[in-house]
């Protein structure tokens, strides 16, 4: 199957976000006449949550979306399945990442069509608390109920983590806003 040139370069952009290499993404837009504010049709994905996508926790660095929040992609955007640029960074463990999108306003209680909200994937990386305190911080809620629980997101990591070392510190301090 051939594939377009939009979809070719999006591949190309994609890779050069993925590298980290700037320079490259800058020269793909300009010289193909893509803009870094386009939004998908049918996912309404814009180029945070492409970014993001994936499952490697290293991939793409911070600095790619860094450069992205500096362009003005819309941070708390929600896709075709009210995932934000932040859900798909949580789930992918890519701290780095979520920092950036918490530091730059990131709201983690923005629940997609399940009613899970960034706050409540923190069971993903359980050892970076930084992250944790950033969401805490910026308002998190630790009682949110997702649409398939009976249990707040605290209830929640008590009842089934409780006696587990990693989740002893994340239940200690989210304790705190409760």
């Amino acid at each position: 199957m051939i594939m377009d040139i939009k979809t070719h370069i999006g591949v190309e952009l994609l890779s050069a976000f993925d590298a980290g290499d700037l320079v490259q993404v800058d020269k793909l837009f300009f010289e193909n006449n893509r803009n870094v504010l386009e939004v998908s049709q049918t996912e309404n994905w814009n180029w945070l949550h492409k970014n993001l996508l994936g499952f490697d926790s290293n991939i793409p660095p911070k600095k790619s979306i860094e450069y992205l929040i500096k362009k003005g992609v819309p941070i708390n955007a929600q896709d075709c399945y009210g995932m934000t640029p932040l859900h798909y960074a949580m789930r992918s463990k890519n701290a780095e990442a979520a920092l950036a999108l918490l530091q730059a306003g990131a709201n983690p209680n923005i629940p997609n069509q399940d009613g899970v909200i960034p706050l409540s994937m923190i069971g993903g990386m359980p050892e970076r608390l930084d992250i944790l305190q950033l969401m805490l911080d910026k308002g998190g809620n630790v009682h949110h109920f997702t649409d398939q629980n009976e249990t707040d997101i605290l209830d929640t990591l008590k009842l089934y983590f409780s006696e587990d070392d990693v989740f002893k510190p994340v239940i200690a301090m989210m304790e705190k806003y409760a």
